[in-house]
This record gives C-alpha cells, sequence and structure tokens, in this order.
C-alpha cells in the first residue's frame, strides 16, 4: 500500500481518486474496466485505487481481466492484492499485458525488519540498541511504516537530530510505545474478536468515564484484522497456529489473543469483518448519529458472532 501511495502521490495533486473495494469488483466484474474507461462528469483526471486483503485476488480476478481486455487508456488503476502469488495465472496476464505492470513486495523479516529499524533511528540521531529495534519490529509486526513512525515519535520525544544524537533506553517503548496509546482500544478489540461479552462490558465501561477515539478503534481493529488475516492465511495453508504466534513478528502480548482468534475466525470471516470495519468508518461520517454509539454497537455485534463461532 505504501509502494502505491507513493507511485499515485503525483496523480493526487491534481486528480480524483476513486476507491474501489472488493465488494465493488465481485458485484460487478466490468465495474473496474468501466470506471476506468470512462470519462468523469466534469472531465476531471481521475485514478482508481483497489485494495484487495488476502485471499481476496481470486475474487477479483474477472474484473481484473476485465480491465486488461478492455482497458483503452484510460484513469490509471492501482491494484493493491495482499497474499496474492506471483506465478499465477492473473499474475502472468497482468505481465503480459503491455500497459500494466505487477510489483511484488515480499514480507519483511524479523531479521531486515530490525536492521531497517536500525538505520531509520541513525537518520534521526536516535542511539538504539538491537532489543529496542527488535521490540519495536516485534510491535509494528515487521511493518516498516509503522516502525518509522515509532521511530519519529521517539526521536521527537528525545529532542534527537542528526546532529546532536540522543539514546534511547530501554524502557522507551513502555513510555512512548503504540501498545501504551493504544492498549485500552487493544482490550476493546480483543474482547470483540474473541467473543467474550462479558470482558468487553467492562472494558466499554471502563473508557466510557474519560471516552475513546472512535476513529482511532477502527484504524487499529483494521490493523489487526490484516494482521489475522495473514495468519489465518498461512494456518489455511497448514502451518500450525502455536507456530504462527510464537514467530517474532506476533508480539509477545498479542499471542494469546491471535491464537483464540484464530481459531474462531475463517479467512472468508475477517475479510467479511474488514469490509463491515471500513463501512462503519463511512457511517460515522455520513450517518448523523453519535460516534460511540455506532461503534459499540458493531463491537457488540462482532462479540456476538465470535461467541457463536467457538
Amino acid at each position: 500500500q505504501a509502494l502505491a501511495d507513493e507511485l499515485a502521490a503525483p496523480l493526487a495533486q491534481s486528480a480524483e481518486r476513486v476507491d474501489l473495494s472488493i465488494a465493488d469488483l465481485t458485484e460487478s466484474p466490468a465495474r473496474l474496466s468501466d470506471e476506468a474507461n470512462s470519462a468523469s462528469l466534469f472531465g476531471d483526471k481521475r485514478f482508481i485505487m483497489v485494495r484487495l486483503h488476502s485471499g481476496e485476488a481470486v475474487r477479483a480476478a474477472a474484473a481484473i481481466e476485465n480491465l486488461l481486455a478492455g482497458y483503452a487508456g484510460g484513469d490509471p488503476v492501482f491494484i493493491v492484492a495482499a497474499g496474492m502469488a506471483d506465478k499465477t495465472a492473473l499474475a502472468k496476464s497482468i505481465t503480459a499485458a503491455p500497459d500494466a505492470l505487477i510489483a511484488t513486495c515480499y514480507e519483511t523479516s524479523q531479521g531486515d525488519a530490525v536492521a531497517a529499524i536500525g538505520a531509520m533511528a541513525r537518520s534521526e540521531g536516535v542511539q538504539m540498541s538491537r532489543d529496542t529495534a527488535a521490540d519495536i519490529a516485534a510491535l509494528t509486526s515487521n511493518d516498516l511504516v509503522l516502525a518509522k513512525l515509532e521511530v519519529e515519535k521517539i526521536a521527537l520525544y528525545l529532542d534527537a537530530s542528526p546532529e546532536s544524537p540522543k539514546p534511547a533506553e530501554s524502557e522507551i517503548l513502555s513510555v512512548l510505545g503504540a501498545e501504551n496509546d493504544e492498549e485500552d482500544l487493544g482490550l476493546l478489540i480483543n474482547a470483540a474478536l474473541s467473543g467474550d461479552t462479558k470482558k468487553l462490558s467492562g472494558e466499554l465501561a471502563a473508557v466510557s468515564p474519560a471516552g475513546f477515539s472512535e476513529v482511532g478503534l477502527i484504524r487499529l481493529m483494521l490493523r489487526h484484522l490484516v494482521k489475522l488475516a495473514d495468519l489465518r492465511a498461512k494456518a489455511d495453508q497448514g502451518t500450525g497456529v502455536a507456530k504462527l504466534v510464537n514467530h517474532p513478528s506476533v508480539f509477545w502480548k498479542d499471542r494469546d489473543n491471535f491464537a483464540r482468534q484464530l481459531n474462531i475466525w475463517s479467512s472468508a470471516h475477517i475479510a467479511r469483518l474488514m469490509e463491515r470495519i471500513l463501512a462503519l468508518e463511512i457511517a460515522l461520517k455520513s450517518s448523523g448519529q453519535p460516534d460511540h454509539v455506532l461503534v459499540q454497537e458493531e463491537l457488540l455485534t462482532i462479540t456476538r458472532k465470535a461467541a457463536r463461532l467457538r
């Protein structure tokens, strides 16, 4: 996604962005081609961004094939397809098309993530041990975009710069780490996805006096679901749950939660959950109802579903 955003950045300055989901593509396989080849109402420049979660490329294949067959030099299309193999028939069709290209991004290994985070820290003037870099890698599931935000936050806190480097003590993450800011939201999310109605009710009561960021919860939940979908896909391919959750890419505090949730949610269920959470974010901006009511209702719905699936 970060690569797609970087490639689209020059267009985003003057062109309208059109977002499509797997639901749009499966509902009408011609939709993607139609959007790419139709002029906007006012003749404005546009570009189309499609984000497919793990396993959804297969369901979107017909729409993408239609685009390749009918593309007539219209609006550019960016498709982010997590988990799509580069040896599939669809990938070969994209590679063979004269006006398309496929870029394969491989999952960052723990060692590569730690090395990259160390380099980020040095560029920010933060003197960081390898152990702290490893903790950040685990905390962010080796996501270098998130890791960079963590390093920048530490540099800002320390008032560090390349001209004035500052050491980052091992306790820095307990003070500034994302899990500290998001701990309460994480408790809500894990209670819901684990089907623990009693715990969810208790956590909602605990955060109610001070309130919480509904948008922050949605973003954190989507991040959690992306990781859960990735682990679920690997489990579907035969890797044991215990091996998956004990991998260094899974933050140690989250291992029990992920193990529990992998035994509840299938890949198809996780994909539908993502669609519901994205729809919830849209509803927050357009429904006119209080944000906390919408979010609490959705959390309770997810909890009841998880409880039935257990």
